[in-house]
């Protein structure tokens, strides 16, 4: 079985998930997760497909037909991947450029890897003011600490505010 990672992309429209789960399905695909969303007008998405070899073209094929949708297909090279223990982390700040800069660089040098990220801005009840989340699940390095972490990532700035949720993830 191949592995298929696929991100698509084009204007939004009714039944853009459905023409996508009907191409997996009728060439043979498995849909095994997904992430999709509409920004700023945009379907935006990325699948990960299994299939078996023989169908990898065909399967290729029939979602190159879908029209006015940008679509990638890359191949999983490695299928077996170790079990990471992986942490849930909630960032929120005071909207403003750079916070996601600033938080990734700093996740970057102490060696921490993200596994998936999703971030939202939003009117602060009762202020006004925009506040901006983003959610993450990162996989630290063995050495580093959890508390380590949270210490750094509130040191960037006097608004910020880290949570970590308690229990571990397995990827």
């Amino acid at each position: 079985m191949k592995h298929l990672v696929i991100t698509v992309i084009g204007k939004d429209r009714p039944g853009l998930v459905e023409q996508l789960s009907d191409a997996v399905y009728s060439n043979h695909g498995n849909w095994l997760s997904s992430s999709l969303s509409k920004l700023a007008g945009q379907f935006a998405g990325i699948l990960h497909i299994e299939v078996a070899s023989q169908h990898v073209a065909i399967l290729r094929s029939a979602l190159s037909q879908i029209d006015a949708l940008q679509i990638q297909i890359v191949e999983e090279q490695n299928e077996t991947h170790p079990v990471a223990q992986l942490h849930h982390c909630c960032v929120t700040a005071n909207d403003r450029p750079g916070i996601i800069k600033d938080v990734t660089t700093l996740l970057s040098q102490l060696g921490v890897n993200i596994d998936k990220l999703a971030t939202e801005t939003q009117s602060a009840p009762n202020w006004g003011y925009p506040i901006f989340t983003a959610h993450f699940d990162l996989e630290l390095p063995a050495t580093l600490e959890l508390d380590t972490v949270q210490q750094e990532l509130e040191n960037l700035a006097d608004d910020l505010t880290v949570d970590f949720d308690e229990n571990l993830i397995a990827s």
